[in-house]
C-alpha cells in the first residue's frame, strides 16, 4: 500500500472565493473542486480530508500571518466511506485517476487576501490522503497537496459604497487663484491587470503661467497593526504609488504622445519659444491612460474593515512655473477604489419587509392579500388539463398562464392570502 508513484492533486472550480458586503452582513460563500489521484492502479483509499487554512508563514519572507480564521475541514472520505457532501467517481484506467468532488462552507465575516510589508492574510486550500489507517504506515500511505486561495470582497449591489464607486469622478479646485485644475473619470473603481482612462483640464486665472510637466498617478496607503502609522508615523509615509503616467510638456512635442498621455489645446502654441514648458493662455486638456498592475503583487484591493485597511487616490499632478519664475508641483487628489473584477452570481431576493405593501413577488406569479377564501379550479378550465387515468391520483398542468393583474391591498382589510386572476389555490386530490 505504499505509494510508488502516485500523485494527489488539488484542483478548485476557482482561483478566488468572493463574498458580497460587510463583513457584518455578508453572506456565506462554498468552494467546491475536485481532487485528483493519480495511480497506474486502482487504490483503496481509508480516508480523504480536504482544509481551508490560513496559509503558513515563509521562513524567507519577514511578513508575519494575522489571519484569525481557524481552518475549516471537510470529510471526504472517512474510514473508506464517502462523506455526505461528498461525491466519487470510479477509476479511470483511460486516464489512470480517481476522482472525488467536495464543497466547503466559508464564513462571510473573514478577512480578505492582502499583502503588506510587515503583515499578510492568505489562504490555501489542503488535501490529505491516506490509504490505510495504521499509524506505523502513516508516513508511507500518505499523500499531501496544497494550492492558494483568494478571498475577495465585492460591496453588496445595494449598498451606498456601491453607488458612490459606480458615480463619474470631476473634481476641481482652484491653485492660489493662478490656475484651476479638474479632474475627470468615467468611475471610482479601477480593476486589478486593466488600463483606467482619466483626464485632467488646466484653466488659467491668472496670466504668465506656464506648464512644464502633466500627468497622473494611482497612489496607495495601507494600513495595518505594524505599519510606521500605528507608532505615531505619518499617514503620507505609507503611501506609495502603484501606476503612474505623466510627460514633459512642450511645443515641439505637443502633438505626440508620451508614456500614454496626450496633451490638446484649442490653439496651437507659438513654435518659438525660449523657455522651456507651453504658455498657460487657453484650457489644456490632458488625457491618459493608467495601467493597473496586477492584484497582491504591486496592488492590494481596498479594505475598509479587518487588520489590515487598504485605500487608495487618484492624483492629477502637474508642474507649473509662476510669474516671477520659480516652480511649483500642483497635485489634486481624489478618492477611488481598487476592486476585482468578478461577475457577480448572486441574486437579491426582495425582502418581506421591504416589499411594496406586503405584495410578494415571485419568478412568473404574484401573490396579493385579501380577505377572499382559497379558490379551486376544476379540470375543466381552458389552461388546466388533467394528467393519469385515475381520478384519485389526478395531476393538474398548466398549459396557458393566465394574465396577473397587480392588487393594491387597503389598509382596513385583513391580510389572508388569495391570487389575483382565476388560477389554483387548492388541488383537491382525494376527489
Amino acid at each position: 500500500m505504499i505509494f510508488s508513484k502516485s500523485k494527489l492533486q488539488l484542483i478548485p472550480d476557482s482561483e478566488h472565493i468572493v463574498l458580497h458586503g460587510t463583513p457584518r452582513d455578508a453572506r456565506c460563500a462554498v468552494v467546491s473542486g475536485r481532487v485528483l489521484l493519480a495511480s497506474k492502479v486502482p487504490r483503496a483509499v481509508n480516508s480523504l480530508t480536504v482544509r481551508f487554512r490560513p496559509k503558513q508563514e515563509d521562513l524567507l519572507n519577514p511578513a508575519m500571518s494575522i489571519a484569525c480564521l481557524s481552518e475549516i475541514t471537510c470529510t471526504v472520505v472517512k474510514d473508506g466511506r464517502l462523506g455526505p457532501t461528498s461525491h466519487e467517481l470510479p477509476y479511470n484506467p483511460a486516464t489512470m485517476t480517481h476522482e472525488w468532488r467536495f464543497s466547503i462552507g466559508i464564513p462571510g465575516n473573514i478577512s480578505e487576501t492582502v499583502f503588506s510589508p510587515s503583515a499578510f492574510i492568505a489562504y490555501e486550500l489542503a488535501a490529505e490522503l491516506r490509504t490505510s489507517s495504521v499509524v506505523q504506515w502513516a508516513p508511507f500511505c500518505k499523500l499531501t497537496c496544497a494550492v492558494p486561495i483568494a478571498v475577495k470582497r465585492l460591496p453588496a449591489a445595494d449598498s451606498a459604497l456601491s453607488a458612490i464607486a459606480n458615480e463619474s469622478v470631476s473634481v476641481a479646485a482652484k491653485w492660489r487663484d493662478r490656475v484651476e485644475l479638474t479632474t475627470i473619470a468615467g468611475s471610482r473603481v479601477v480593476h486589478d491587470s486593466r488600463s483606467f482612462q482619466v483626464s485632467g483640464v488646466v484653466r488659467p486665472l491668472l496670466k504668465g503661467m506656464r506648464l512644464l510637466r502633466a500627468g497622473f498617478e494611482v497612489r496607495e496607503f495601507v494600513d495595518g497593526p505594524f505599519e510606521p502609522t500605528s507608532h505615531g508615523g505619518s499617514p503620507s509615509s505609507r503611501g506609495s504609488t502603484v501606476a503612474r503616467c505623466s510627460r514633459d510638456v512642450n511645443a515641439a512635442t505637443l502633438g505626440m504622445c508620451q508614456d500614454s498621455v496626450h496633451v490638446n489645446m484649442e490653439f496651437p502654441p507659438c513654435s518659438v519659444q525660449r523657455r522651456s514648458g507651453i504658455v498657460v493662455d487657453q484650457e489644456i486638456q490632458i488625457s491618459g491612460t493608467l495601467q493597473i498592475p496586477k492584484a497582491y503583487d504591486d496592488i492590494q484591493y481596498d479594505i475598509s474593515i479587518g487588520p489590515i485597511k487598504v485605500s487608495h487616490e487618484l492624483v492629477f499632478a502637474v508642474s507649473i512655473v509662476d510669474e516671477v519664475g520659480q516652480v511649483h508641483n500642483v497635485r489634486l487628489s481624489s478618492g477611488i477604489y481598487a476592486f476585482p473584477c468578478v461577475s457577480s452570481t448572486i441574486v437579491d431576493l426582495p425582502r418581506y419587509e421591504n416589499s411594496s405593501k406586503d405584495t410578494l413577488l415571485a419568478a412568473g406569479q404574484r401573490w396579493t392579500l385579501d380577505s377572499s377564501a382559497a379558490e379551486i379550479i376544476e379540470a375543466s378550465s381552458p389552461w388546466i388539463s388533467g394528467v393519469g387515468d385515475n381520478s384519485s391520483d389526478r395531476v393538474f398542468a398548466l398549459t396557458s398562464p393566465p394574465e396577473y393583474t397587480p392588487f393594491t391591498e387597503p389598509a382596513s382589510l385583513a391580510p389572508v392570502y388569495r391570487r389575483v386572476a382565476a388560477h389554483v389555490r387548492v388541488f383537491n386530490m382525494a376527489t
